[in-house]
């Protein structure tokens, strides 16, 4: 090397290596001594310097690369980073940047200059590391996740298998909607702690989602994973100490186990979540684990959500209508209006169809306000055309969504006052269920309602786990007896008694009752006795449409006498 050259060589921060190819070190500057901590005079002379000073994960990549410098085309320049390992033991990164060059006298060389940039690595790691944590929970995060279940993935080919279970905590917008969000935080952080204790290496645990949770388990059992969940599930529900709150949670969980070829990261998350729906839908605090028939069912539901918006653009709902009767007389007292959907393609469906998936969405509030404006357009038409029907009323079923809109007594109130519909003849129907999921907010907007003169129905009466006293801070004109009480009432003198009861303590409170699901003579019989006033049930109608309802309303007409 030509002095001048040997001078910037010398003086460099780098480590300056040169090379015969046969891969003899022929000049080694002095800077290999603070990057390796050996001198100069350890490499001079030596063969293969670098791929013995390579980190045994570097050391395949490190001989690859010089090969190609040497087979390649002169003044080629290539760049490769690495770890070596330095006297101490301990590695360090470097960058090497190298070429062949010609001297004056024709031989070619290597030159390769190494550059320390372990520092520059280490802060990348922990950038690597920090975009990979969620910050709140200090556990991995969703990306992290997405990474991990493609390198499981590519791993299962060579054999084993593992399983993913998505868990969720039940209802923590509750707990942001009482308490505050930074209470839901705290709640997130706790459980996160509570799931992380429970996982052991090679297991691992990451939050996906503002309340979720995935946990990756690795050739363990259908029932070890199983286990692992319903343990999770206890030590969730003990109750939590927030800033002098106890807050009490469940949590629910879909499970899945990779075992499709050609599988990806993000359709194993949406089956456990799929299965993880089907849970939640049976109760809180429950588990499932995924089969193929979920992700079909789950395919028709979301089909059905997205053609819901465009049913009710092109009037593909319509209403029936089920008479209510005075079981006395089988004069027609009340109408209950029940929804149907004439589908493009699938036809006539039923309610239970497609109501859950409005339900679980917020499409059920235009639907449901649809519902109410057609039931009470068609009731101001029938009373023009029978005023004798003075006492008729009009039942309109409403969901848990709809009554949890801040604005449902402005929705009611203006579709009576664009209707033309009497307050006094429209009637409310909601759920025990529904009733009783937050009784202080259901209250609250019932009588706000009831001011309006609108009437108030509990459907379903004693499915629930409710009883008539705790109902009476609603401000309730009707309880309607649940059918599965009357179409057992003339075989069982249990459901009798059950039935007796409601009706008296109905009446103690001044309550009307309807009898819901009556089809035989023989429960129509035994109602009277028990002074049930009115009833509903395919002895008396189905649920038909307005004009078939006419028809209906007609025959209950006295004969004109001459």
């Amino acid at each position: 090397m030509p002095p001048f050259y040997e001078l910037i060589a010398e003086t460099s921060h780098h480590w300056e290596l040169l090379e015969d190819l046969s891969g003899r070190t022929e000049y080694c500057s002095p800077s290999c001594l603070a990057l390796t901590g050996f001198g100069p005079d350890h490499f001079l002379g030596q063969t293969d310097v670098l791929p013995r000073l390579a980190h045994a994960t570097s050391r395949h990549e490190m001989e690859a690369f010089l090969a190609g410098l040497r087979n390649g085309p002169l003044n080629e320049h290539r760049c490769l980073e690495l770890r070596i390992v330095v006297e101490d033991g301990l590695s360090r990164w470097v960058v090497c940047h190298a070429r062949r060059v010609a001297s004056a006298e024709g031989p070619s060389f290597l030159r390769a200059t190494l550059r320390d940039i372990s520092r520059r690595k280490a802060l990348d790691l922990e950038l690597s590391s920090s975009r990979l944590k969620d910050p709140i929970t200090g556990l991995y995060n969703r990306a992290w996740c997405m990474e991990h279940l493609e390198r499981q993935l590519e791993r299962k080919h060579n054999g084993g298998h593992f399983t993913v279970a998505v868990v969720d905590i039940d209802r923590l917008k509750k707990v942001n909607d009482t308490l505050g969000p930074a209470y839901g935080d705290d709640i997130i952080r706790m459980a996160a702690e509570r799931i992380a204790s429970t996982i052991v290496q090679p297991d691992s645990a990451a939050r996906i989602s503002g309340d979720g949770f995935a946990l990756i388990f690795q050739n363990k059992s259908p029932r070890e994973v199983i286990k692992h969940i319903k343990h999770i599930q206890t030590i969730m529900s003990a109750p939590f100490a927030l800033r002098g709150h106890e807050v009490t949670i469940t949590a629910s969980a879909g499970i899945v186990t990779s075992h499709m070829p050609g599988e990806k990261p993000e359709e194993l998350l949406r089956n456990a979540n799929i299965a993880l729906r089907r849970a939640k839908a049976n109760h809180h605090h429950r588990y499932k684990v995924f089969h193929t028939r979920m992700f079909e069912e789950s395919s028709r539901l979301m089909e059905i959500e997205i053609d819901l918006t465009s049913g009710l653009r092109h009037g593909e709902f319509f209403l029936v209508y089920q008479p209510i009767v005075c079981l006395e007389t089988k004069r027609l007292t009340s109408l209950e209006a029940l929804l149907r959907w004439k589908h493009p393609r699938h036809g006539l469906m039923q309610p239970d169809e497609f109501l859950p998936v409005a339900e679980a969405t917020d499409f059920i509030v235009p639907l449901g306000e649809w519902v109410l404006r057609q039931a009470c357009t068609d009731m101001v038409a029938l009373l023009a055309e029978h005023p004798e029907l003075d006492k008729l009323s009009m039942s309109v079923n409403i969901s848990a969504r709809q009554l949890a809109q801040h604005d449902i007594s402005e929705t009611v109130a203006v579709v009576l006052r664009e209707t033309g519909m009497d307050a006094t003849r429209l009637k409310l129907e909601i759920t025990e269920t529904v009733a009783m999921e937050d009784p202080a907010l259901t209250a609250q907007r019932l009588h706000i309602i009831r001011a309006l003169g609108v009437r108030i129905s509990i459907d379903d009466f004693g499915t629930g786990y409710s009883s008539l006293s705790s109902l009476q801070n609603f401000p309730i004109d009707t309880i309607k007896v649940d059918k599965s009480f009357v179409g057992r009432m003339d075989s069982s003198a249990g459901q009798r008694k059950i039935v007796r009861s409601v009706i008296s303590l109905a009446h103690s409170l001044n309550l009307d009752v309807v009898a819901e699901g009556i089809e035989l003579r023989e429960q129509w019989a035994m109602l009277k006795v028990l002074d049930c006033q009115n009833g509903q049930g395919f002895l008396f109608s189905h649920p038909v449409e307005v004009d078939v309802l006419r028809a209906f309303i007609d025959k209950q007409k006295p004969p004109v006498r001459p």
